[in-house]
């Protein structure tokens, strides 16, 4: 394959791959608009309402692309859902890219294919969330570093653009998720390894890229030194305080996750090549090193923090893009062989068909799923009935208090005239990003009090009884899909809700959020 730009490899694909692209991006965008909100999208979408230059959980770039759809399209699930939709449609071509560039055009088919039929990329593709932005970026750098590490890669280019673009890739990563921190380090360890990019470092550009770098993550430095570092204690001391410990279960917990979002056999493979892809590296195939250092640093850190912390399933997603490109091109130099190519075929199979019954799940009762872990059906019901209640008390409506951030997003969403939700920071606990948007003196006042039975308020006694002049419980909310049962919410009327502060002047007991 010739070296071209990005967009020209990606468009010099096969005729039916541009269409198997374009023809996703087109049931994506039918799908998105049918499927409630999941709570993380939710609660990203009340980043969107409150725009800033960064939120104490994350960076901001998520919340700045969704507030720029929501402006085009309204407050609608769609709009939500349009940067995914469009990320994933370009992350489908620059993978192709990649693939291309290194290996083969069938190689980088392949790696498009099988992303696409991952939960985890095929349903991030309509799952807004800080991953989205990150990966199309970590992609797109990696995509570019070819081109100035490899041994036949096109150099900086006039004025050094290349390393311009990269530190602007870079950044704009960081401005998607704290997780990028790895990406420049792994540039870094690539351009160390290689002739090229030992000779790079003796030139300004990677230095002035790196600049770039932090100038484009700037947003978030300037936030976190106006609000006393918060978001990077967040993710540093705050996690490390939830450390008590080696557990067996978190590990199984952790294999278990993983192989649902990328397939059983596919996460099998990508195991499988990399020892294959470090041993190239040691060899010295620079392409290797590329993809090695892309991916083993990230895959190592989170299979050792495993057993004491529990790994979410998305946190991995940028380290399987360089495993599979090279077990694409791996699948590819062994075509010849029966066994190998059934087994490709029978991976990206296995995975579409867990991807496309994640998809189906919410609009097809029938489907079997862990009613506990559905998030996305309910909200609307449950929005009615709270909706129900507050017309029942008559004007004006009583603030709305969710326990967890989840609940409170999902109901800002849902109820018709979208309320200042508040969450656990109104009763006490911590709100997250809740607990900057909303000033703890707020004068008192009536509301209605929201809890998930999947993450009960345990002391609701002890804890209303602080905050709240009178209580009265209200009937409580099940939600379904079709006639199943996927949860139970608690209701209750709070009368003269308390500030925080001002039940901590009365002396009244504060319940630690370790009683959740």
């Amino acid at each position: 394959m010739s070296r071209t730009s990005l967009g020209a490899a990606a468009a010099s694909g096969p005729p039916w791959f541009l269409v198997f692209v374009l023809g996703l991006m087109l049931l994506r965008l039918v799908y998105a608009g049918q499927v409630e909100l999941a709570p993380q999208e939710a609660y990203y979408w009340q980043y969107a309402r409150h725009l800033d230059l960064s939120y104490l959980d994350h960076p901001p770039l998520c919340a700045w692309w969704m507030a720029l759809s929501m402006r085009l399209l309204g407050n609608t699930e769609l709009a939500v859902r349009l940067p995914a939709i469009l990320s994933s449609t370009l992350l489908s071509g620059v993978l192709y890219s990649l693939g291309a560039r290194l290996y083969s055009p069938a190689a980088g088919v392949l790696a498009a294919l099988a992303a696409n039929a991952t939960v985890l990329f095929g349903l991030g593709a309509v799952v807004m969330t800080p991953d989205v932005p990150l990966v199309l970026c970590w992609t797109a750098a990696l995509r570019v570093l070819c081109e100035l590490v490899l041994p036949d890669g096109q150099g900086p280019g006039r004025f050094a653009w290349r390393w311009y673009l990269l530190g602007l890739l870079c950044g704009l990563a960081l401005l998607s998720k704290y997780t990028a921190a790895l990406l420049p380090l792994q540039v870094l360890a690539t351009a160390l390894v290689t002739r090229r990019g030992r000779e790079a470092l003796r030139t300004p550009h990677p230095y002035l890229a790196c600049v770039l770098m932090l100038a484009v993550f700037s947003p978030v430095l300037a936030w976190n030194h106006a609000h006393g570092w918060a978001s990077f204690a967040f993710q540093t001391t705050s996690r490390a305080r939830t450390v008590d410990g080696f557990h067996g279960f978190l590990v199984g917990r952790y294999l278990g996750l993983q192989a649902v979002a990328v397939g059983p056999l596919l996460y099998l493979a990508l195991w499988l090549t990399a020892p294959v892809l470090a041993r190239q590296a040691w060899r010295g195939d620079a392409r290797a090193r590329l993809l090695a250092f892309a991916s083993l640093p990230g895959l190592a850190l989170f299979t050792l923090v495993s057993p004491l912390h529990w790994v979410k399933m998305n946190w991995v997603a940028p380290a399987y893009i360089g495993l599979m490109v090279a077990a694409a091109a791996g699948a590819c130099a062994l075509r010849e062989r029966r066994a190998v190519r059934a087994y490709a075929a029978l991976s990206v199979g296995v995975g579409a068909v867990l991807m496309v019954g994640m998809y189906l799940m919410p609009l097809c009762p029938w489907i079997p799923f862990r009613e506990r872990d559905n998030l996305v059906s309910g909200w609307r019901e449950l929005a009615e009935a709270v909706q129900r209640h507050r017309g029942a008390t008559g004007l004006p409506a009583p603030a709305v208090v969710g326990w967890g951030y989840k609940t409170a997003s999902e109901l800002a969403f849902y109820l018709p005239d979208r309320p200042e939700t508040r969450s656990d920071a109104a009763l006490g606990g911590s709100g997250l990003a809740y607990d900057f948007w909303r000033d703890p003196a707020d004068p008192e006042g009536d509301a209605i009090i929201v809890a998930d039975q999947r993450q009960p308020l345990r002391d609701a006694a002890t804890r209303l009884g602080a905050h709240c002049a009178a209580v009265t419980e209200l009937p409580s909310v099940t939600v379904h899909r079709g006639p199943r049962t996927v949860t139970t919410f608690s209701l209750w009327s709070c009368q003269h809700a308390r500030p925080p502060r001002q039940v901590a002047a009365r002396g009244l007991p504060a319940v630690s959020e370790g009683a959740r």
